[in-house]
């Protein structure tokens, strides 16, 4: 199931399956930022089902769904209820979202990912991943302890300055930072003079807007950044965890072509909405 729009796709499809189905070397950027599975590296746990459990509740779950669709609600969403093959038994609430998966599954589940976006990459492609260091027991994790075991190459850290953090701990000091992989196969195309010249560093200080509707959503700015330094325009642009559609809606003001997935109603809907209202203030309707 997909939505078409101008110059892009929006599928509501688990983005390992979307992927699997994509030629290789025919994407010229991906940008995203997947879900961080705070709660799974904490280890706290929820109820799993068995492998017969599991496929009962998918069928159920797909019935609901169609269901649903029809009368055009946007119910709550459970990974392993709409039958995600890599979330299965593990209770994510995705509209909420949980962070849940045990994190040994967690790390396997994000190397596919990885490893899909590098198959799909062009050579001389970008991929522009968001990810942060996670605190458990006095140690921090970092995202690197997966993306080593990826066939994705670091071609360079950027450091996304947010400037402020809801950390209210006072034993450590303030996790005002997130980082930016810049990912690549080959050696990736790149111009950094089409950026401004604040962001020529590797530190981008960039404060995030509050959002309505999204706990997490990316600043446009940033977006932009990473589309202007890595393509030009005509190029495609895929984003696997679209969530609000900040890389759809960036990708259309600047002339790319996008592919995106999501799998919660309401932040297609959130996508849908913002890109009908950026088409609305272009064209002066």
């Amino acid at each position: 199931m997909h939505k078409e729009y101008e110059n892009g796709k929006l599928f509501k499809e688990d983005c390992l399956e979307r992927m699997r189905s994509m030629d290789d070397n025919s994407i010229d950027c991906i940008i995203t930022s997947p879900p961080y599975n705070k709660k799974g590296l904490q280890g706290k746990k929820s109820k799993t089902y068995t492998a017969e459990e599991v496929e009962e509740r998918r069928v159920r779950a797909l019935l609901k769904a169609e269901e649903r669709d029809s009368a055009k609600t946007s119910p709550r969403y459970k990974y392993h209820e709409k039958g995600n093959s890599i979330w299965k038994g593990f209770e994510i609430d995705y509209d909420s979202y949980s962070d849940f998966m045990p994190e040994k599954e967690y790390h396997k589940w994000m190397v596919d990912v990885l490893n899909e976006m590098t198959r799909i990459l062009k050579p001389d492609g970008s991929i522009f991943f968001n990810h942060k260091p996670r605190r458990y027991k006095n140690r921090a994790h970092l995202p690197t302890e997966f993306i080593h075991k990826s066939n994705a190459n670091i071609y360079q850290l950027i450091i996304w300055d947010r400037k402020s953090s809801p950390n209210i701990r006072a034993d450590i000091l303030v996790p005002n930072t997130e980082h930016i992989y810049w990912l690549c196969k080959d050696k990736p195309k790149s111009d950094r003079k089409q950026i401004e010249r604040q962001y020529f560093g590797e530190v981008w200080n960039i404060t995030p807007k509050r959002q309505k509707g999204h706990p997490a959503p990316f600043p446009e700015e940033l977006v932009k950044n990473c589309l202007l330094l890595s393509t030009k325009p005509g190029d495609i642009v895929f984003d696997p965890f679209m969530g609000s559609g900040t890389t759809a809606l960036v990708a259309e003001k600047t002339g790319r072509r996008w592919i995106g997935c999501e799998l919660d109603e309401k932040y297609i809907s959130m996508t849908n909405e913002r890109l009908t209202a950026a088409k609305t203030t272009n064209t002066g309707e």
